[in-house]
């Protein structure tokens, strides 16, 4: 209890606090704590959602655990922006001899080089030029100033390509500290930022950052329901936002249902009143307790409801229909789920291009839940170390056949592409034959296929 206290009392601590507390960790970086060679890479860490095999994974989706490549010194552009760090340096300190290190004028040249320092990757001078910004800018403007708010952002983008999460973290709450201090919880501007807020802490589950994980779901799905009623309230329920918000929350319900080990520290008196303090802060309400199978539904349902009444696109209503016959089907209600299917599949037989449009909607097995984009984490020890710089990836062929609920069967793998052959390709096994497709859809009626054949990418 005393855990989950300090740490609440530091995410939504003032700004002073906040920043207070960045240079009250320990200067020695601490040596994370790693599993042997053998055992690390005998361990399946990260999946991906898979695709059919003739696709191509894109390898530019920005995953938490990957690094981004250091720039080459040979490379002309390395050189030419190490020409305009000297430059830019020179031109600073010519300012500060003149106006002194607080100059306000200070602060374009050293945006400039710090988005100069991060481009050659030097992520921790960048953090410190940005620093430099944020106090330049609160000296000169207040401490809650909004102009701080894009040098904090580049600062965060440092943190994350340097995997320093615990600063990521920090930062990210004092951006939501920052705008909602100036906006108020009521106005739309702050929509974006809980957005933002929301997405760092799904990442973060994800990464397996924290010790309460299950506190980080809780957190983005309030985050989550937040932003969906202030869409609602203030843009309507036809702003594209509202429907991805919902599926936020469906996607954090998932995860939830999905993992109720990690839920167990969430009874406690003091983070129930902490949570709910947040839920009025942002506008979510106080009255959702649920966070599994039944925040899930209400969410899609929201979606469903507002197409049946409102909408206006056969496609939107047929894929949210589509979407909540997914949901029951995931949690074995598959009367609901064939029901809703066939919903579906007579909405789009009714549109113009309608061959199209079940084609692609029915005509192919889905893995689901369609909204889980991120690589899907296997390990949640926080014993474990989470720097996965050294982690290595790998791709299976798999060929499964899929029932008219969603289960496969028969699977067997037709090629691979990694090191530890047996031991790792065992565990992926085990985690495609867990895994729930929404079944192909003919005439209305679910069918069972064979030969479904997904490549599959994993990290271990």
């Amino acid at each position: 209890m005393a855990t989950i206290q300090k740490k609440l009392a530091l995410r939504w601590a003032p700004a002073t606090v906040l920043l207070l507390a960045k240079f009250a960790i320990a200067q020695e970086p601490q040596q994370p704590t790693t599993e042997p060679s053998e055992t690390r890479n005998s361990r399946l860490y990260f999946f991906d959602q898979p695709l059919i095999q003739a696709l191509e994974f894109d390898d530019s989706i920005e995953f938490p655990f990957e690094q981004n490549a250091l720039p080459e010194e040979d490379d002309p552009e390395f050189k030419r922006r190490l020409a305009s760090i000297n430059q830019y340096n020179e031109a600073v300190r010519a300012t500060e001899f003149d106006g002194g290190v607080w100059d306000s004028s200070l602060t374009e040249d050293l945006t400039v080089l710090g988005s100069l320092l991060q481009q050659q990757g030097d992520h921790l001078q960048a953090i410190e030029t940005f620093d430099r910004v944020v106090h330049i800018s609160r000296i000169n403007n207040g401490l809650d100033t909004l102009d701080q708010v894009p040098a904090v952002e580049q600062m965060i983008e440092s943190y994350l390509a340097i995997s320093d999460w615990e600063q990521a973290d920090l930062y990210y709450n004092y951006l939501f500290y920052i705008q909602e201090k100036a906006y108020g919880s009521a106005d739309p501007r702050i929509i974006p930022v809980i957005d933002l807020l929301a997405t760092w802490n799904l990442r973060a589950f994800n990464i397996g950052f924290d010790e309460d994980l299950g506190e980080r779901l809780s957190t983005a799905q309030i985050l989550f329901s937040g932003a969906a009623q202030m869409v609602a309230l203030h843009f309507g329920k036809s702003d594209e936002r509202f429907t991805l918000y919902q599926r936020n929350i469906a996607n954090t319900a998932y995860l939830v249902a999905k993992h109720p080990d990690l839920m167990r520290n969430l009874n406690s008196v003091d983070f129930r009143m902490n949570e709910e303090a947040l839920r009025r802060k942002i506008g979510a309400g106080d009255q959702e307790s649920s966070r599994g199978f039944q925040a899930g539904e209400t969410a899609l349902l929201e979606v469903l409801d507002f197409q049946r009444q409102e909408g206006d696109s056969p496609v939107a209503l047929a894929e949210a229909i589509a979407d909540l016959a997914d949901w029951y089907l995931i949690f074995q209600r598959r009367r609901n789920a064939s029901a809703l299917y066939a919903e579906a599949w007579q909405v789009l037989s009714e549109t113009e291009n309608s061959e199209e449009l079940l084609a692609n909607f029915f005509g192919q097995v889905v893995p689901l839940p369609t909204f889980l984009a991120a690589p899907t984490s296997l390990v949640f020890n926080s014993s474990i170390a989470r720097d996965t710089s050294e982690l290595q990836v790998g791709y299976a062929d798999v060929v499964f056949d899929v029932t008219e609920n969603g289960i496969v069967r028969d699977l067997e793998v037709v090629g691979a592409e990694e090191d530890d052959g047996y031991n790792i390709i065992g565990k992926l096994r085990r985690e495609v034959r867990g895994s729930i497709f929404r079944p192909i859809v003919k005439d209305g009626e679910t069918i069972r296929t064979s030969g479904n054949q997904f490549r599959y990418r994993f990290w271990y």
